[in-house]
């Protein structure tokens, strides 16, 4: 049981981390969403932080529960100023076995975000925290856990900066990065990919689909609530002198989940599929397979599509490429 926060108002982000012994399952109260959950190395400690929007009327504390019965330490800052709709930017974990505990970095999306650091290591009764942050609470369950939270601003958005925390002796630990957007910054809408897929056939004289995913990334921090959409055209499939046809590709599926360890609203998509990938010597006119309705779609969401390629029976055995263009505008 963690009381509230002194002075909590409806509109603060409160954040809670709990660390417990050993990898007991462990069990928040209605309405707290988990930011991350992290076992260390050794299994010898879990540590879960959570965010909250407090609402015009909150109980005194909050029980958490533990299975099997574990010895855990906790905490509960609450902080103003915080965006009620995406409080979480991006948050990181990082765990080990040492005397010192050093953060993850994030890539913060907006200026004078700030960033938690709760850490917690196992076997001690002690932690000294960043001398560079500011210590928000410290709880000690004798010399079996310890933790803490503490907090900076960071300034520009962009990498946040590593924090190390010291027990003294070597030890498991987990340190959380979490940062927390602030109300009425100014944001980005952005589509990144690392995907570069691949996918094989071997021919036997009929036409054959093959599929593949694309892990994307959609990032609406502006704050219009206007909505986007995903748009797709491509080269076509070539080898050589061989192609297949312009209308081999199609998006037949795709889902939508918030990326890990970040807030967001979920993606309200009105398309239905499949639909066909445009393609041709140079791109054609691109087409939209997938969209975020207006109030909808805010945070940062990881879109999946499943694409397939029918390759007919005719094709000419080869390694075949094509370029995919991907873009994300404004609106539905």
């Amino acid at each position: 049981m963690i009381a509230k926060p002194s002075g909590l108002a409806s509109g603060n982000v409160e954040v809670a981390t709990i660390a417990a012994t050993s990898t007991a399952t462990i069990t928040a109260p209605s309405g707290w969403t988990v930011i991350q959950n992290t076992t260390s190395a050794s299994s010898t400690l879990r540590q879960i932080s959570y965010y909250h929007v407090a609402g015009a009327s909150e109980p005194s504390s909050y029980t958490w529960s533990y299975s099997p019965s574990r010895t855990a330490v906790g905490g509960i800052s609450a902080y103003s100023g915080v965006d009620t709709t995406i409080p979480v930017d991006l948050s990181a974990s990082a765990s080990g076995s040492s005397g010192n505990a050093t953060s993850a970095s994030v890539t913060t999306t907006a200026a004078s975000e700030l960033v938690l650091v709760p850490t917690a290591f196992s076997g001690v009764s002690s932690l000294t925290h960043d001398a560079s942050t500011t210590e928000r609470w410290l709880q000690a369950s004798g010399s079996t856990v310890v933790g803490d939270s503490s907090d900076f601003t960071q300034v520009s958005a962009g990498a946040s900066a590593a924090k190390t925390a010291t027990a003294g002796t070597n030890t498991g630990w987990v340190v959380h990065t979490i940062a927390l957007r602030p109300s009425g910054a100014s944001g980005v809408l952005t589509l990144t990919t690392a995907a570069a897929p691949k996918f094989s056939v071997v021919l036997n004289g009929a036409d054959q689909a093959k599929t593949y995913t694309l892990a994307l990334t959609v990032t609406d921090t502006s704050g219009t609530n206007a909505g986007w959409k995903l748009t797709v055209t491509s080269t076509q499939f070539t080898s050589g002198a061989h192609t297949l046809p312009t209308t081999a590709s199609s998006v037949t599926a795709a889902s939508a989940a918030c990326l890990a360890g970040s807030s967001c609203t979920s993606p309200t998509n009105s398309l239905t599929y499949p639909v066909g990938v445009p393609a041709g010597a140079t791109p054609p006119t691109a087409v939209k397979f997938f969209n975020a309705a207006v109030s909808s779609g805010a945070g940062h969401n990881t879109i999946t599509p499943t694409l397939s390629v029918v390759v007919p029976a005719s094709a000419y055995t080869g390694s075949y490429t094509s370029t995919l263009t991907l873009a994300i505008a404004s609106g539905p």
